[in-house]
């Protein structure tokens, strides 16, 4: 049972700790506000819940006693990376961000934070725009997840069979 609707952003930051230890902090939303902007952590990944998506049909709400709904949470990773050079220009910064980006991709893609819960984490089809500030660079990836909250097969008497063959264990 889902009793946490965040419950996948601090298996998001675990995950990333574990998979990319070379990041020198991984952390929420919240550490966001307290950054300095003059000198954050880099590289550093900062976990943000970006919202959520219900389908509108009947099935995926539920059917007609709307018991469960099937939701998919959109989660952000946004790299940070210091991309200015000697010069103050940044040109390596795609050499910097690169390859730590293909690294969060692998580390996120096709893992789900609790298996029990929700399907695999995929690319979203969304996008956030790149920013440059002060010197550093900030990289945004989103990703999404899909669950049913509440969880579906408490909803449904124990009989969802949402994650049948999403998962090994399904």
């Amino acid at each position: 049972m889902i009793t946490d609707y965040l419950f996948c952003e601090p298996l998001i930051v675990e995950r990333l700790r574990e998979q990319v230890p070379d990041l020198v902090e991984v952390t929420n939303a919240a550490r966001l506000a307290t950054i300095d902007t003059d000198n954050p952590f880099s590289p550093s990944v900062y976990v943000i819940y970006m919202g959520d998506a219900i389908s509108p049909g009947p099935t995926a709400t539920g059917g007609i006693q709307a018991q469960a709904q099937s939701v998919i949470q959109f989660w952000a990773t946004v790299l940070t990376v210091y991309i200015a050079d000697g010069r103050g220009i940044g040109q390596g910064v795609n050499t910097e961000a690169g390859p730590w980006m293909s690294k969060i991709i692998e580390a996120l893609s096709g893992w789900a934070p609790d298996a029990k819960l929700c399907k695999p984490l995929s690319r979203a089809a969304m996008s956030l725009p790149v920013d440059y500030e002060g010197g550093y660079g900030y990289f945004p990836l989103v990703f999404q997840t899909q669950l049913i909250f509440p969880n579906g097969a408490q909803a449904n008497g124990g009989k969802s069979d949402f994650y049948k063959g999403a998962h090994p264990r399904g």
